[in-house]
Order: structure tokens, then sequence, then C-alpha cells
């Protein structure tokens, strides 16, 4: 596989008047990792030409062996993303000048990660993710676990006042959740398919992690055409017959967030295939999660209708094929068309994600009768995920629907996240990280 691995080209320390660049030990001992697997590094700086350089070290064998092959590099501007699976920033101080809200960086580290690779970075390297969004406009590291250099330890080396801002801090007001090790000690951060280290003593263990984590992840995914209905698909790396994951998507659509699903479902072994269920309305779309963006969603989700849902779901399970058992996975309103599919097709696990409007007509897909009605449709094994906080769920719709569960004998289990709000599988890492735990092992019926 081919990973970018990205260089500062600031080489000075603020008002220090000392030469700074990128740190030679966080690219070196990563680049051989990544060769010693047989991966493919392209190295390229923010403007070009050779890049300066910081914290050499003549005895270290791999950083002579890196700066013997280092050269000129390319500029990020001219680098096209989609010939690499992988992105890796090394951090050096001045990194802190040049890769936040760089334009190129951002671009390269989007097109990336939406298609299917992975995204690392180490010590002061995470400073490139600021400022990066996604499709959908929401920021990268967004209800994420990271790991960058912190507070203390840039106190301690004497750069708080030289640095522009604190990256850890920086990264925190974007939306993540920083999680600090000992100073100056090896703390590595893997979060699906973004990989964080804090300092130099973790660039050899970021490295690995992404080593790992490619050989884990699903191929380049792609769209299909299935007579007319869109859909993303993200198969295992490794060439096979596997079983079959339907993913519903939410209110705005098959979103990053969605695609991201998607491949960490295929991640796990798993062919994972999420349509537009708004194709007959709006083909393509990509909603915000903002009040616009749900304005919009809220129409299209109701020009959706049963007769749709239900084609789009048999058209997505004709292409997964009968030759192996097919799940279906929904989040929000894609957790109420997959509770729906579920009464009217041989699902054989479903995974629900705060589902609303089960219990009423409010919605096209819950009409002539709520859905909760057709539950003893159900015939293979249902998970219904929510928070105890949700604010679209409330605590006698959760009762109602597990006492229908219960009463129409479906094998079900109903597991509430304490504290946890609606939508938490993208908003609230610690109840995200103990969702997907159950629903790996969910899925893992499908192999049995």
């Amino acid at each position: 596989m081919n990973i970018l691995m990205v260089l500062t080209s600031h080489a000075t320390l603020g008002s220090t008047g000392r030469r700074t660049g990128f740190y030679v030990s966080e690219a070196a001992h990563p680049w051989e990792i990544f060769t010693a697997a047989g991966h493919q590094v392209d190295v390229a700086s923010v403007a070009g030409g050779v890049p300066p350089r910081d914290g050499e070290d003549p005895s270290d064998a791999a950083q002579r062996r890196f700066l013997d092959a280092l050269g000129a590099t390319p500029s990020v501007a001219d680098v096209d993303a989609s010939a690499y699976d992988a992105i890796f920033f090394a951090g050096g101080h001045g990194t802190m000048w040049d890769f936040p809200d760089n334009p190129h960086l951002a671009r390269l580290t989007r097109e990336v990660y939406e298609g299917g690779g992975v995204v690392a970075a180490v010590c002061h390297g995470p400073s490139a993710l600021a400022g990066v969004t996604l499709s959908d406009g929401t920021p990268l590291v967004a209800g994420k676990r990271v790991s960058a250099f912190t507070n203390a330890e840039e106190e301690a080396v004497g750069l708080t006042a030289e640095v522009p801002f604190l990256l850890a801090d920086r990264l925190v007001a974007e939306g993540a959740t920083h999680v600090p090790g000992p100073d100056f000690g090896a703390q590595v951060v893997t979060d699906g398919r973004l990989v964080t280290g804090q300092n130099p003593a973790s660039a050899r263990g970021v490295a690995e992690a992404v080593v790992s984590t490619l050989s884990k992840a699903a191929e380049a995914s792609s769209w299909v055409d299935l007579g007319g209905m869109r859909a993303y698909v993200a198969r295992p790396r490794v060439p096979g017959s596997y079983p079959g994951v339907i993913v519903a998507h939410q209110l705005f659509g098959v979103t990053a967030d969605i695609r991201e699903a998607a491949d960490r479902i295929a991640a796990l072994g798993y062919v994972a295939i999420a349509p537009e269920f708004y194709h007959r309305a709006e083909p393509g779309v990509e909603l915000a999660a903002d009040d616009a963006g749900r304005e919009r969603g809220f129409a299209l989700m109701n020009t959706l209708t049963r007769e749709g849902v239900l084609a789009d779901v048999r058209a997505a399970m004709d292409y997964l094929g009968t030759a192996r058992p097919v799940g279906m996975l929904g989040l929000s309103m894609g957790g109420h068309l997959a509770y729906y599919a579920a009464t009217q097709v041989d699902l054989a696990v479903t995974v629900v994600l705060y589902a609303g409007w089960l219990t009423g007509t409010d919605i096209p897909v819950s009409r002539p009768s709520p859905t909760l009605e057709l539950t003893g449709g159900i015939r293979g094994r249902l998970l219904y995920l929510v928070g105890s906080d949700d604010h679209v769920i409330t605590a006698e719709q959760r009762q109602r629907i597990a006492a229908r569960l219960e009463a129409d004998g479906v094998d079900h289990e109903m597991i509430v996240y304490p504290g946890a709000a609606h939508a938490f599988l993208s908003t609230d890492v610690p109840a995200a990280e103990e969702a997907w735990k159950t629903i790996e092992e969910a899925l893992g019926a499908l192999t049995r």
C-alpha cells in the first residue's frame, strides 16, 4: 500500500532565534516501520524542496538511512490524494506554523480519510488536523479520541509562549477528546482510521498502529448503481465470500459518518452497503448537521414510503446475494427503516440505534399503523441501542418498545447508555466505544 508522509517547511522557532523543522526521529522511525512492512512511502513537504529538520541524532542508524534517502520533496499542493491509502504527519515544532488550517493539507486529509484511508500524526503533527472538515462540514476530530503533545509537555520545554496555540486545546475546541499519557512517555490512540501519538517516544507505536489498521481496513470503497439507486459499498481487503450488512443512513443522507461506519463494518469482515434512501427525491444529497440540514432532512424523510424503503432494502439484499446471511444496521431515521425492514424481510441480525417514531404515526414510514405494531414479523435477532438522555425517544417509548419485543417473542436486547444523548455514535466517545463493541459481537452471529 502507499503511504504519504508529510513534513513541515517552517524553520523558525517563534521569537527564540532558534531553527526548527520536522523532528527527525518522528519521520525516520515510522518510515523504517512502514517500509519494513512492505509499504511504499512517499515524502512531501508543505512548500516542497528540502525540508528543515530538528532533533537529529547522528548515532541513530534509522535517522541516517532516512536522511540519506530524503532529498528534495514535492509540495503538498501538487500531491494527488487518490494515490494513497494512508497519510502520516510527522511532528516537530515547525508544524505549528504551517500545518494548521492549511487548505492543501486539509484537502489531502479529507480525501484520504473519506476514501477509506488511514490518517495518522505524532507529537505536533496532529496540528495538521486543526481546521480539517469532512464533506458534511463536521471537523474530522469531532467525537474522536486523539493524542498530541500536551500542554504540560509544552510548558516543560519552555515553549508555551512561543507556539501559536496549545495543540491539545485546539483539538479539544474542535470536538476531540484528548487522551494524555505520562509526560514524554509513549502514548498512542487509535480511533477507527485515525491514529495519533503524543510525542517522539510515540512515533514507533503510531507507525505500528498504522500498519495494523491498514491490514484490517476496508478496500478503497466505491459507489455502485442498483437500478437507479446509488449505494456506498465497503469490502474487506482480502477477497472472499463475506456476510453482508445493510447500513441505513440517518436524516442527513449517506454522509462521511455513514461511510465511515460502513468502512468500520467492512474491516470486521463484512460487505457493508449503504443505500441512498433519498434517491427518488434528491439523489446524491449529503446534508450538513445544522438547522438547515435538519429542515431539509425532515422534508426528505417525509418523502419516504414503506413500499419504497422495502424495495430499496431488497435491492441491497439482491446485490449482497443469498449465499451468506444478511444483517442490517440503522442510525436514527435509519434505525426506524431497519426496524421496519426486519418485520418484512429475512434479516439474521438487526442493529437499531436510537430509532424514533416507532410508537406513533408521525412519519409516512410509520403509517397507516405504527411500525411497532409490526414487531411480530421480526424473525432474526434485534438489538436496540439508545441513550438515557435521548430527546427523541422518551423513557415511556423505550418501555413500550421493550414490552412489545418481549410480548411478540422476538430474540432481542435493549441497551440504554447512561447519560448518552441522541446520535451518541457520532458525539459521545465512551458510549460509542461501548456500542461498537456490542455491534461487533452482535454481527458476529452472521459468521456462525
